[in-house]
């Protein structure tokens, strides 16, 4: 019997790869523009900038260590942001070549699922760029996971019934 490809599901499958690795590309940019620019301050925004946090810290931190904060910060969201683009790039790709596959619902649904609660994070950022292209791939493409993958245990179901 012919599989008819779940339009949903490739859609959604789409959207996050696409979603994912977008905005990812656009945080990891903003990240190092944020390294670079506070690296390259000069003298007298140093020297401002060191006043103000040994007033604001009570002496107990200068300006190498805010910028070195700053950078260690910028660091991890790098990290972070790279690990989301391996799994979207990962699941995205998973789900284009599973979209033909009824009894593969689980993978859309658990995904779907996984995905959609962590867009959930991001919803703060949704008026930016990076926000909007992020929603696409983790609020709409894990949607359509989810409606897909009900409409693929529908069909794995009715597959299964035909056959017996």
């Amino acid at each position: 019997m012919e599989q008819k490809e779940n339009i949903l599901l490739k859609i959604g499958s789409i959207l996050i790869l696409a979603g994912g690795l977008v905005s990812g590309a656009i945080a990891i940019f903003n990240s190092v523009a944020t390294m670079a620019a506070i690296s390259s301050l000069d003298n007298s925004t140093m020297a401002g900038l060191e006043a103000y946090v040994q007033q604001e810290s009570g002496g107990a931190f200068g300006a190498d260590s805010a910028v070195g904060l700053v950078n260690v910060v910028a660091i991890v969201a790098i990290g972070f942001t790279v690990i989301m683009m391996i799994i979207d790039l990962v699941v995205g790709l998973m789900g284009l070549s599973r979209c033909k596959q009824p009894k593969k619902y689980k993978f859309f649904l658990v995904w779907g699922i996984i995905l959609l609660a962590l867009g959930l994070f991001g919803l703060g950022s949704l008026f930016t760029l990076q926000g909007a292209i992020a929603a696409l791939g983790s609020i709409v493409g894990p949607v359509l996971f989810i409606v897909g993958s009900l409409q693929q245990n529908k069909a794995a179901n009715a597959e299964q019934t035909e056959a017996q």
